[in-house]
């Protein structure tokens, strides 16, 4: 599974949820529906694009990172 971060267009805005709904007939597997940022979280199959998720209201897809710091007491590097 591949962690996507969906930006919502400003024209779509106040449809966040249909746009959701329509990510998920992709195949998109809706996480979190952010309606006051204009984001959807969620999780795509192994090996599907993110090309898959380029539906009408959708302004940016990308893949989501994660960042992990060394805990405070790790030396410095």
């Amino acid at each position: 599974m591949t962690a996507v971060i969906v930006t919502v267009d400003d024209a779509h805005l106040t449809g966040v949820g249909a746009v959701a709904d329509t990510l998920r007939e992709r195949g998109l597997q809706v996480e979190q529906v952010l309606d006051g940022l204009g984001l959807i979280t969620g999780q795509l199959p192994a090996g599907q694009p993110l090309t898959a998720l380029r539906v009408a209201g959708v302004a940016a897809v990308e893949e989501a990172r994660s960042v992990r710091l060394p805990p405070p007491d790790a030396p410095v590097q």
